[in-house]
């Protein structure tokens, strides 16, 4: 069953416009066919999974190796390399809108103690730019670069409820409303309304919907004219207790509405599919 969190790979000649290098393209499609679910590939896997023949396959993977973006494992499988940290390291620090956010995050982290992060629509899901962790956490690992889909998190329900109907409906037409947990919407009606009820709330609520024991509230990052993307906080269920929702809904706002006059800072990218 093809996983609805990772776009199709395939390209076509008819699809790839006249200016397009497809020696690049290629290069490009191998490198997105690494994910979290699936690490490792073999020549043979990646050649069938990209339509790509084993011959140019192995000259791509070669071509990558010698960058440090791709290495070759003992078994003869293939990982991403450690030479795309230092890429992701230079994004992360060229981009604008970080030198602003991240002291406004550090502030309601305090004053909330829980987990903050900043994210913006991206291809339809939800992409995490930003997180800002509590000190005193174990926190096991940054979701910074993460795309998630968007109905099972308070992030993604928040920027939803900022679309129009018509893109809400393209978006579960694309990536559909497959479920995590016991909580999780799977029915679009139900999703509609709960999308409804946000507006009127003005903020979005994650009840262990992605994952379990883990509770949300997100705000939305506005301009006059475009969604930005949104601010949020996660902590455990017992750590955010349904009484603090408006208390830390407040002190998002505050936080994005200082962040919206910034629009120009923000990374231009394609919010739907």
């Amino acid at each position: 069953m093809e996983n609805p969190n990772i776009p199709s790979l395939a390209v076509t000649k008819e699809e790839s416009p006249s200016w397009m290098l497809g020696s690049v393209a290629k290069c490009i499609r191998t490198l997105k066919t690494f994910t979290v679910n699936r690490p490792e590939w073999t020549l043979t896997q990646l050649s069938k999974e990209l339509s790509i023949s084993k011959s140019t396959m192995v000259n791509i993977l070669k071509t990558l190796e010698s960058f440090g973006y791709i290495q070759k494992l003992p078994n003869q499988h293939y990982r991403l390399g450690i030479e795309l940290l230092e890429l992701s390291y230079h994004i992360r620090a060229s981009l604008p809108i970080l030198h602003s956010a991240i002291p406004i995050m550090e502030e309601i982290q305090r004053q909330s103690g829980q987990i903050v992060y900043l994210t913006i629509p991206k291809k339809g899901k939800a992409f995490y730019l930003q997180s800002v962790n509590p000190g005193n956490r174990n926190i096991s690992y940054s979701i910074t670069g993460r795309c998630t889909l968007m109905h099972c998190s308070c992030c993604g329900k928040i920027m939803l409820s900022e679309m129009s109907e018509e893109m809400v409906d393209l978006i579960i037409d694309t990536y559909g409303l497959p479920r995590f947990t016991t909580t999780t919407i799977t029915k679009r009606e139900a999703l509609k309304a709960e999308l409804q009820t946000i507006r009127d709330r003005g903020y979005a609520i994650e009840n262990c919907e992605e994952f379990p024991n883990v509770k949300g509230v997100a705000v939305p990052i506005c301009s006059s004219n475009r969604l930005l993307g949104s601010l949020s906080l996660t902590g455990s269920v017992l750590s955010m207790p349904d009484e603090n929702m408006v208390q830390y809904a407040t002190l998002l706002a505050n936080g994005a509405n200082l962040l919206a006059s910034n629009e120009e800072f923000f990374p231009k990218c394609d919010p739907y599919p």
